[in-house]
């Protein structure tokens, strides 16, 4: 009787030495665990399928991952990268199969090593370059069911250039030529290109030295743009354009896209106060995220006559603080509240270090959103949103873990300001807390917070403690109430599970972490 094995190498070739009939499912089988060996540090681990125990025992049963329904292998190669949907296609002939079908290949992410070989520069040492072959086998093969482009930051430049004109080719190609059908490109229904702006050294992460795109790379993008038909979602982040670059960067996609666009993010555009008109062309654009450098009165008064329902106005940590940028005109923003009744407006901040929010006056402003974990809730912020929002808003809150000092000192917390904030913004549906507040506190939110809908409260950052002195308007039972409950966190949890009628509990930190607030449900 023959042996066989399978091998796995440092450089994750799979190479198959032998196999037997007997043995060719079972070998197949043991992949996923020869796949996870290489976390051992080993450089090649040899497993022998002959089992003495298999050939003595007739009624040996095989494992049934080979049988799975189509439509749980799609969802499971989903998940995988390139290289690992290869290796897991080896395994047998389903999964082989499964290889192929269109939702496995309807995400595709493109970064620094995708699609490349390594080769050596005598003055820069290995590199990695853009296999044109392997690339032009992927795309005609599978390229046509690509419905989600995403592409990361990258610094090989050279490589995102040959691919973007590798795409827009395969797809002017399809409409030149009546022979060919490849289609790739023609799915595509969502595009996000990440321009790495920031060129700081790592050992230099203090720092940021902000570069923009332009030339043959702006190119390349607006040809890709412009070939995408059937494009609905579009994001374009931190490109740094100057002003007479961006003039121009959305033709192509208001030729093709203009009625279909539903969502467009076009964050940092430019470095210097630009208004990106282009916003305003789309008619049934849904959704709309913009920095306020690239906001402007001409492109509010635009949008208060299309059928836009979220604007977001998000400050991420590129957006520069050294340049004044003018708000939009109160008249503007009242005179498209006429116009668009239906418009949320949303104030979003995204960053490492402190950052002033740019308020709009008069503007539908639904929600406030830090997140930062430098910056803390500031009560001159606080007053000026009540006063500016207090009709309007529906989600306050602070994301992110705090990493600044935070007193246990009742005078010096935060608790008089979020009970202010309950009292004055009457809608307000949501609220996110990672600062530190007492148990009373948390009881006295989920009390007066009429239409609160959803309390996210960080549990560590949550102190048992009744500081609260009775208020004039309290009753001996309700500040009995108060205190009583106060006195331990599942108490607290269970007040305010039967008062917003839904099982409530406190957020643990890596729970907070990764919230994710849904800003259109309010």
């Amino acid at each position: 009787m023959n042996q066989g094995c399978w091998k796995v190498d440092e450089n994750d070739e799979v190479r198959k030495q032998g196999k037997t009939d007997r043995h060719h499912n079972f070998c197949r089988t043991l992949y996923t665990e020869l796949y996870a060996s290489k976390s051992t540090g080993s450089k090649a681990i040899y497993i022998d399928i002959e089992d003495s125990k298999t050939n003595e025992d007739g009624n040996w049963e095989y494992s049934k991952w080979s049988e799975l329904p189509d439509l749980l292998l799609e969802n499971i190669f989903s998940y995988l990268g390139i290289r690992e949907k290869y290796y897991a296609s080896l395994v047998c002939k389903n999964w082989y199969r499964a290889f192929h079908m269109p939702f496995v290949w309807s995400r595709f992410v493109l970064d620094d090593n995708t699609l490349t070989r390594s080769r050596f520069n005598y003055y820069s040492g290995w590199q990695y370059v853009l296999d044109h072959l392997r690339c032009q086998m992927c795309l005609s093969s599978v390229g046509k069911h690509f419905k989600h482009l995403t592409i990361q930051p990258m610094l090989n430049f050279y490589n995102l250039y040959e691919f973007m004109n590798m795409i827009s080719w395969y797809t002017e190609q399809r409409e030149r030529k009546e022979n060919v059908e490849l289609g790739v490109g023609s799915n595509i229904k969502f595009l996000k290109f990440t321009f790495p702006c920031n060129m700081t050294a790592r050992a230099d992460a203090e720092r940021i030295r902000l570069f923009g795109t332009g030339g043959k790379l702006l190119q390349a993008l607006r040809r890709l743009m412009g070939n995408l038909k059937k494009l609905q979602e579009l994001q374009l982040i931190d490109l740094m354009l100057d002003a007479k670059e961006a003039q121009h960067l959305l033709d192509e996609v208001c030729d093709t896209c203009v009625t279909t666009l539903r969502s467009l993010h076009v964050i940092n555009t430019t470095r210097v106060p630009y208004q990106i008109l282009h916003a305003g062309i789309f008619l049934n654009l849904w959704e709309l995220h913009i920095s306020p450098q690239n906001l402007g009165d001409d492109l509010v008064e635009l949008l208060g006559f299309t059928k836009l329902k979220h604007l977001h106005i998000v400050q991420n940590r590129y957006t520069s603080n050294d340049i004044y940028v003018t708000p939009v005109s109160s008249y503007v923003w009242k005179k498209c509240r006429q116009n668009n009744a239906f418009l949320s407006v949303h104030l979003q901040v995204e960053s490492r270090k402190e950052k002033v929010v740019i308020w709009q006056e008069n503007a539908a402003v639904r929600t406030l959103l830090y997140d930062s974990p430098h910056i803390g809730l500031r009560t001159e912020d606080l007053v000026t949103a009540i006063e500016l929002y207090k009709e309007d808003l529906r989600i306050y809150g602070h994301k992110n873990i705090p990493r600044f000092h935070r007193s246990k000192s009742f005078n010096e917390r935060i608790d008089e300001n979020l009970m202010m904030l309950i009292r004055q913004c009457k809608f307000l549906s949501t609220l996110v807390i990672a600062e530190r507040i007492s148990t009373s506190t948390v009881l006295l939110l989920a009390y007066f917070g009429r239409n609160l809908k959803w309390l996210l409260i960080r549990g560590n950052a949550v102190i048992i403690k009744s500081d609260w002195k009775q208020s004039p308007d309290w009753t001996q039972e309700f500040y009995t109430w108060l205190k009583v409950n106060s006195r331990s966190y599942a108490s607290v949890e269970n007040e305010v599970s039967q008062i917003l009628g839904y099982k409530w509990r406190f957020l643990t930190d890596k729970q907070f972490k990764g919230l994710k607030v849904n800003l259109h449900d309010y």
